[in-house]
């Protein structure tokens, strides 16, 4: 059974949920919440939650603050954002972060607990349109990343510009530059988006 929770602030579309999930053969709703801090009080009291499901927008929520937050407090918790919200870029950033699926509202309902199943499993779950954002299957235990390279990668999640990085590592700034071409070259991408996906999925975020 996945035990799942989930957070979204609309009265009407969370019962329509918890109903449909709860249909499930396996699937358990053990939990809802319609705030971030009702969220995160529950997990805290909470002793095992496989899957959770977060809306992107709400009353008490900026940005992706959630996801980090989950991500960071929660990390054996897999995510998904089901939202109205669309594009690549979003999808991007939410993969970056550590989410795991993504479901927009105006999809079948039914791909939900398809991508709840997919992600309790170990895959990424997007639709087909932003499968391009997804890195194909590689040897990951191959790619390994030098301390150095570890405390870079660190320092960036942290929005750290090369500047500062070079200051607090006391290196110059080519250096930094040479480690982080390295980064991207070692894990296969073009952008820290695509960098920050990788090394969360790898974890070498602290």
């Amino acid at each position: 059974m996945i035990r799942v929770a989930l957070f979204e602030d609309h009265p009407v579309v969370l019962r329509s949920l918890e109903s449909f999930l709860n249909e499930q053969a396996n699937i358990a709703v053990v939990f809802s919440a319609k705030t971030k801090s009702e969220l995160y009080e529950k997990l805290n009291h909470q002793q095992h939650i496989d899957v959770v499901i977060v809306d992107l927008l709400g009353i008490d929520v900026r940005g992706l603050e959630v996801y980090e937050y989950l991500n960071k407090n929660y990390p054996d918790i897999k995510m998904i954002a089901f939202t109205s919200l669309a594009s690549a870029v979003l999808v991007e950033n939410l993969l970056a972060v550590g989410v795991r699926g993504y479901v927009n509202k105006n999809q079948d309902l039914e791909d939900l607990p398809m991508a709840i199943e997919a992600v309790y499993n170990g895959t990424i779950s997007v639709p087909d349109d932003y499968s391009f954002l997804v890195k194909r299957p590689t040897d990951h235990h191959k790619v390994t990343l030098s301390e150095r390279e570890t405390e870079i990668v660190n320092f960036i999640a942290l929005e750290y510009t090369t500047s500062d990085i070079a200051t607090q590592l006391g290196i110059s700034v080519n250096t930094v530059e040479n480690h982080r071409k390295s980064i991207f070259q070692k894990l296969d991408v073009k952008n820290v988006a695509g960098m920050m996906r990788e090394v969360a999925r790898l974890g070498y975020l602290s």
